[in-house]
């Protein structure tokens, strides 16, 4: 298969279009009906070409973003997944199912005081058990909603 970095692909992208309107130019020029239709349908498969360089960036991206979910960037350490490079920032279980890098906002941070939020879909995890000095419905004093 082809590797190629999407700077790349977009270059052939653009590179393409170029042509083509140079292509459609030039065929506004000709007076030889048979050159204009060759002009015509070399544009038509320049259009093509461009059509699948851009579908090919997308899905580039998309298997590099699928690919580096699965390196071993990051660990599951209980109940969070980590970041190897920033081992003590825990990222949302949720969103990271989702192939979404999500931080967790710090201990009772708009929530009770031994939870953490997402601050991206706010999803609440309990980090340990609640006790009676944590617990939000057994002290309203902590509620900081």
């Amino acid at each position: 298969m082809l590797r190629m970095d999407p700077a790349a692909a977009w270059t052939i992208a653009k590179t393409t279009g170029e042509i083509s309107k140079k292509l459609y130019e030039l065929g506004k020029t000709l007076r030889d009906r048979a050159l204009k239709q060759q002009i015509d349908e070399i544009t038509d498969e320049l259009r093509e070409l461009k059509q699948i360089a851009s579908e090919l960036e997308d899905e580039n991206r998309e298997l590099r973003e699928k690919l580096r979910f699965k390196s071993d960037d990051y660990e599951f350490r209980t109940p969070f997944w980590y970041d190897k490079a920033h081992s003590d920032e825990p990222l949302c279980p949720k969103c990271f199912a989702k192939k979404i890098t999500a931080h967790m906002g710090n201990l009772g941070h708009e929530c009770a005081t031994n939870y953490r939020r997402c601050l991206v879909c706010d999803k609440r995890v309990q980090v340990f058990p609640s006790t009676p000095s944590n617990d939000i419905s057994e002290n309203p004093l902590l509620d900081v909603r």
